[in-house]
């Protein structure tokens, strides 16, 4: 499916750097789908940008197969990778070519 997102909300990113090692990141919010049956799934943005701080991700809505129930409701999209040499600062979210959130991230330690 196309992005086409009415309304997201309660974006969070974080770099998880306890111990043990490795360190993780991570990034949550909630889409709103119009059927049950919509997954929202974050991958990482082609081409990234030029700032290795900032990570920008696509969002992408996914219809699973089957009948979904036509209810408006927010579901959870998740992004989560381990950090090899080091953290990011700043999460860009794209809808196609449309940023739609600008989340800060914080330091976990």
């Amino acid at each position: 499916m196309t992005c086409s997102v009415e309304e997201t909300r309660d974006w969070y990113a974080w770099n998880n750097l306890m111990p043990p090692q490795p360190d993780d990141f991570h990034v949550v919010g909630e889409v709103k789908v119009n059927n049950t049956q919509i997954v929202p799934m974050l991958f990482p943005k082609e081409p990234q940008g030029i700032n290795p701080e900032i990570l920008m991700l696509q969002l992408i809505l996914i219809q699973q197969p089957g009948v979904g129930l036509p209810v408006i409701t927010w579901v959870q999209a998740r992004y989560d990778k381990v950090l090899l040499n080091s953290t990011y600062k700043r999460v860009e979210i794209f809808c196609e070519d449309e940023k739609i959130a600008d989340v800060p991230v914080e330091d976990i330690h």
